[in-house]
């Protein structure tokens, strides 16, 4: 019995040094006996803990003071975490109130380039009958005139009516402003108008366009050249709009 405890307690103490050989890797033995012992459930508990096992924050491998420290850290953390939340909370939402006040503004262009497409519209529609009615009256188509009208709603009539008396209105406004610079001596009249050109170009040309072809070039002869030239281009500009 004495020989058998002995050999048991040596058997024991044998395994209990090999374990701590082992477990600490001593001269690599630990990982030496890692395949032979790793899928073993008893024997592997004696290798030691391989480089991708160690977790050096779990708490096992922490001493207090260590776990006191990371504990403060994960609470600032955890704080500052919070504020970031809090902050793109609020950048979110004025994301979502943009985006909605875009979509109100697209909204609102949509509706007005239809509201402009009409309008455009109507205006080509009206320019092309104030032509037909311009023909009509060139010609001196009094029935064609009285056809026309006839085929027309009352509101466009009374719209293109409007327009034609207005040009009217204005090229007899023109003939009498021209009066005067027509009976003047061409280069007296040039220089009045240069000096007007300066000042007023736009009423400069309605007087231009009250006169006569004839009373134009005359005047025109006598200015300076730019001046001259300006004035006729816009003359030119004018007409080709029209």
């Amino acid at each position: 019995m004495a020989v058998v405890l002995a050999l048991v307690i040596v058997a024991l103490v044998f395994c209990g040094v090999f374990y701590i050989i082992l477990k600490n890797n001593v001269y690599g033995l630990g990982e030496f006996f890692r395949p032979a012992f790793q899928d073993s459930p008893i024997l592997r508990l004696a290798l030691p803990t391989s480089p991708g096992e160690h977790d050096p924050d779990a708490p096992e491998n922490l001493t207090d003071a260590e776990i006191r420290r990371k504990y403060v850290e994960y609470r600032q953390r955890v704080s500052d975490l919070t504020a970031e939340l809090e902050e793109l909370k609020g950048v979110l939402a004025q994301y979502e109130s943009d985006l909605q006040v875009l979509e109100e503004n697209k909204a609102v262009l949509e509706a007005n380039k239809q509201v402009l497409t009409t309008i455009q519209n109507e205006q080509v529609k009206l320019e092309q009958q104030k032509a037909e009615v311009a023909k009509l009256i060139a010609e001196g188509n009094k029935e064609g005139f009285k056809e026309y009208y006839s085929q027309i709603d009352a509101e466009t009539a009374s719209a293109i009516y409007k327009e034609l008396v207005k040009e009217d209105v204005n090229k007899q406004i023109k003939a009498e402003l021209a009066k005067p610079y027509a009976a003047m001596d061409p280069a007296s009249a040039a220089g009045v108008l240069t000096e007007l050109w300066s000042k007023d170009q736009e009423t400069a040309i309605g007087i231009f366009e009250g006169l006569n072809a004839n009373a134009q070039a005359q005047i025109l002869q006598n200015m300076e050249a730019p001046v001259a030239a300006d004035i006729t281009k816009t003359l030119m500009d004018r007409k080709l709009v029209r």
